[in-house]
């Protein structure tokens, strides 16, 4: 356990200030940052200083105005302990930074932002396949440490999110109806909560349990993970594009998809129309199968209208950079529901009517599935925090605009994208994923945790009964009358 008495004297080390964030001590004289810095092995970065531009970019910029008043780069548990009490004992607001993914900007803050980029460190014990991944690490590292091997866990496709945040709120990935979650391959974690206290965590420990899905910044900073790692071997890879018949063609993948084995997993997108195309149709995923036990399977689809794409077969993690996507920092909001039974008619219909009234002036809109079902409902709701387990797709309606898009062409926007979702609501019957997270959710605690709310607060009341950790969604102490 950490001595908390030594960083509270300051004696963790040092850091190195840029000359113009020594100035910037001076500008803030209600936060010691001098002492911060005392504290730390990393680096404080603070407005001004090298870099801090970049840092405190989050990926969504429609939240790109909140601006942390200083970042601690921490190199391991004790700086992130230390960053904790620093803020707590200023009063100062904190927040946890991995990949600066949070759809709603949750990963920023204008007070401290505790950065665990650095602790990135991963590693596989070959004898028992676990792997230990640092609290900082990102899809694109572990594609680097794992693509000369023959493991995996279920992951992500965008090389910059975090494996923290991924893991933390579930982990929906393509490996997940033949493997389970990315948060059901984790093992133990270690977390530094509100008291400055380094906890290694594993088996039936509430905390634990609570790690494994209920979503990242809830209950303290997670500084290292280890996920029991499964074998994979080639893979056929399919990017598959329709322009033609597109609610036919659309409504028949999602039907032969649903009857796939759970070696298949799969991405289904209806791309709103432009001022220029009509509705177009994306198949993306991989299949354990070859190429031609692939085509079989589509041939119906294929009957309805040729696509243009690709289908390969390739060693798995060269697999992975095929499906990989770039997720450049943009403007956009995103709203999701599961499914919890097979899509019908009334589904359909009611998705290409909400993507026949897109307005046409925001940058792009689409309707997304992701395949879930398989060894993701092997597990009851309440045996992890995560409690979407009867689900066969997570859908996300998308939007996406540009900087200058003018304010009322966005309200316009917005408008449809929330009517659309509204309609996609009861025909959908399920909770809403905490990684997609949504700020204008009104029922954000029971459609993220469900039944498993009561527990969670009551954990959150153990742990961090002053609400250290908060955001607009976050799970609050239990209320005490």
């Amino acid at each position: 356990m950490l001595d908390r008495r030594a960083f509270l004297q300051g004696v963790a080390g040092s850091v190195a200030i840029g000359s113009t964030g020594l100035g910037l001590l001076a500008a803030h004289p209600g936060l010691p940052w001098a002492t911060l810095a005392r504290r730390l092995s990393g680096r404080l970065v603070l407005p001004g200083d090298r870099g801090y531009g970049e840092i405190a970019l989050p990926n969504n910029l429609r939240y790109a105005a909140v601006r942390p008043a200083g970042i601690a780069m921490c190199r391991n548990a004790q700086d992130v302990s230390a960053s904790i009490l620093w803020a707590r004992e200023h009063g100062a607001p904190l927040v946890a930074r991995s990949g600066g993914h949070s759809y709603a900007g949750y990963s920023t803050t204008p007070g401290l932002m505790i950065d665990v980029r650095d602790i990135n460190a991963i590693s596989v014990n070959e004898h028992t396949g676990v792997a230990s991944v640092g609290g900082g690490a990102r899809n694109a590292g572990l594609s680097a440490y794992f693509s000369n091997r023959n493991l995996a866990i279920t992951h992500g496709r965008c090389p910059g999110v975090g494996v923290a945040g991924f893991v933390l709120g579930g982990g929906i990935g393509f490996n997940m109806r033949a493997h389970g979650l990315g948060c059901d391959q984790l093992v133990a974690t270690e977390i530094v909560t509100a008291d400055g206290m380094i906890r290694r965590l594993q088996g039936d420990d509430d905390l634990f349990w609570a790690c494994r899905g209920a979503g990242g910044g809830n209950f303290g900073i997670n500084t290292s993970f280890a996920f029991q790692t499964f074998e994979v071997g080639p893979m056929t890879v399919f990017d598959l594009t329709w322009d033609r018949q597109p609610e036919r063609v659309f409504a028949n993948l999602v039907s032969t998809f649903e009857r796939a084995p759970a070696t298949l997993g799969s991405k289904v997108t209806a791309n709103a129309p432009t001022i220029s195309s009509e509705i177009t149709i994306h198949a993306l995923g991989q299949f354990a199968g070859t190429p031609s036990e692939l085509r079989e399977m589509l041939a119906e689809t294929y009957a309805i209208a040729t696509p243009t794409g690709t289908v390969g077969r390739e060693p798995y993690w060269k697999a992975q950079q095929a499906l990989s996507e770039p997720g450049h920092p943009a403007y956009y909001q995103e709203r999701s529901r599961f499914f919890d039974e097979a899509l019908d008619h009334r589904a359909v219909a009611a998705v290409f009517d909400g993507l026949r009234r897109y307005p046409k002036t925001a940058k792009s809109a689409a309707f997304k599935l992701f395949q879930t079902g398989g060894h993701v409902n092997n597990r009851k709701p309440h045996e992890t925090a995560f409690v979407h387990r009867h689900s066969e797709w997570l859908s996300s309606i998308e939007l996406y605009w540009e900087k200058e898009t003018p304010d009322r062409t966005l309200r316009d926007n917005l408008g449809w994208l929330n009517a659309f979702y509204e309609t996609i609501v009861p025909i959908a019957k399920g909770g809403a994923y905490q990684n997609f997270i949504d700020p204008s959710l009104t029922d954000w605690k029971t459609a993220y945790h469900g039944t498993n709310l009561a527990r969670l607060e009551a954990i959150k009341q153990h742990v961090d009964p002053t609400n250290v950790f908060t955001f607009p969604e976050a799970v609050p102490p239990t209320t005490r009358s």
